[in-house]
């Protein structure tokens, strides 16, 4: 694997580079683009003349593609600097929203989000891949923080205006001006991210095949946490408006008003996570924001289905604001840990993990949908809450292992031992 970035050698300053922005722009460009397409299925559907059922086909195509996508596309490119990458697929992500634009069909705009998620599966991953390299281990919480902080605004602030854009002017409109932000992005990334001299590759890089990160200790555990996170999130987001409307008879302002909160929330989570992650590490973080999620998805379920309602409705606008912040909050904290397991190769194992996020999506889709059918839509939080604890005792046992690791070696290492573990 060529490697562009090396962190700041420890003598220098430690400080976070301009050129991370540019990573956010992209970040936030692709997420708008990504998320922004649900909201957009009713217009979808009538100006291409689909059921809405069809039209909802694009969002679970580029699920798929980013998902199946981003790890293959790792591998096959693995060979090639991270740098290039970068540009090369933000760019090809401009072009191809800019031909989404002019799609006359719904093959001509499913054909273009399948290839989005896959450059989006490429750009993403490497995005952070070089965010944690640009700076030294003590910066890398706050540095992924801002990388997937532009997926979050994205949330939060680019979704909603996409959609009143798209009301205002059209659905083309808004995907024109996604492609005119990804654009800057990409003059951004080619003029402002440094050209650093490319180191040789390691000596093994050629004979190790891509997906042999998952033998790594640790790493399949710490992909199927991951899941599980996407899984117990998305089971409630999903049927979020159903279950507002449903359970506490939210009219459609108040549950636009909940979802600017959660992104509001998120956005709050995802720096508070990177910041928490640098000062007291990522095992623990990600254990806290884990138990808030929890906590946090249980109550949901609690509130909507015990308490009466003027109790209720404030505490389940609470609660989704927390499930925000934790939700978004987790993610610095766990790239971290992927990092960590294995730091050569970066790359390959934020596309695994990324894959793991969207199956978790697809997984969380279908796991709130079967429990609304069996016991209906106030049971998707304990739905949320149990996936979450079950990755919750996933954290607490990786940890526990760390821990009699670290011993082990402290004994082996003792002048004194004699035990035959050591040898």
């Amino acid at each position: 694997m060529h490697t562009d970035f090396a962190a700041p050698r420890p003598g220098n300053a430690a400080r976070l580079p301009a050129s991370l922005g540019w990573l956010a722009l992209g970040a936030f460009a692709i997420g708008t683009e990504s998320f922004m397409v649900a909201g957009l299925l009713p217009v979808l559907a009538a100006d291409l003349q689909i059921g809405a059922a069809r039209a909802g086909q694009l969002v679970l195509l580029f699920a798929l593609s980013y998902a199946i996508g981003s790890p293959l596309m790792a591998a096959a490119l693995a060979r090639f600097g991270r740098r290039a990458l970068l540009v090369a697929s933000l760019a090809l992500f401009s072009g191809l929203t800019l031909a989404a634009s002019t799609a006359q069909g719904f093959m001509q705009l499913a054909m273009a989000r399948v290839a989005l998620g896959l450059v989006a599966g490429v750009f993403l991953p490497t995005a952070s891949a070089v965010a944690a390299a640009m700076v030294p281990p003590a910066l890398r919480g706050r540095a992924l923080a801002i990388v997937s902080g532009g997926g979050t605004v994205a949330v939060a602030l680019g979704v909603p205006l996409g959609a009143w854009i798209a009301g205002w002017g059209g659905w083309r409109t808004a995907y024109l001006l996604i492609a005119a932000v990804a654009v800057l992005a990409t003059i951004g990334l080619a003029l402002g991210l440094p050209r650093a001299p490319v180191p040789a590759p390691a000596a093994d890089a050629g004979r190790t095949p891509a997906f042999a990160v998952v033998r790594e200790p640790g790493v399949l555990p710490a992909l199927a946490v991951t899941m599980l996170w996407a899984t117990g999130g998305f089971s409630f987001y999903t049927y979020i408006a159903l279950f507002l409307s449903s359970t506490l008879g939210f009219a459609a302002q108040g549950v636009g008003a909940v979802f600017f909160a959660v992104g509001v929330a998120a956005a709050v989570g995802t720096a508070a996570g990177g910041w928490a992650t640098d000062r007291f590490g990522a095992d623990r973080v990600a254990q806290g924001f884990a138990l808030m999620l929890v906590l946090a998805l249980g109550g949901l379920s609690f509130a909507a289905q015990w308490l009466p309602r003027g109790l209720a409705l404030p505490l389940v606008v609470g609660l989704s604001a927390l499930w925000g912040f934790a939700g978004w909050g987790f993610g610095p904290a766990q790239a971290v840990r992927l990092i960590r397991l294995a730091p050569e190769r970066a790359p390959m194992t934020l596309s695994l993990n990324a894959s793991a996020v969207y199956l978790g999506i697809a997984a969380g889709s279908a796991l709130g949908g079967a429990a609304i059918d069996l016991v209906g839509v106030a049971a998707v939080g304990w739905v949320g809450a149990a996936c979450q604890l079950a990755g919750l005792v996933m954290l607490l046992r990786a940890a526990r292992r760390a821990r009699l690791a670290q011993i082990a070696r402290m004994a082996c290492t003792s002048p004194s031992s004699t035990t035959s573990l050591c040898f």
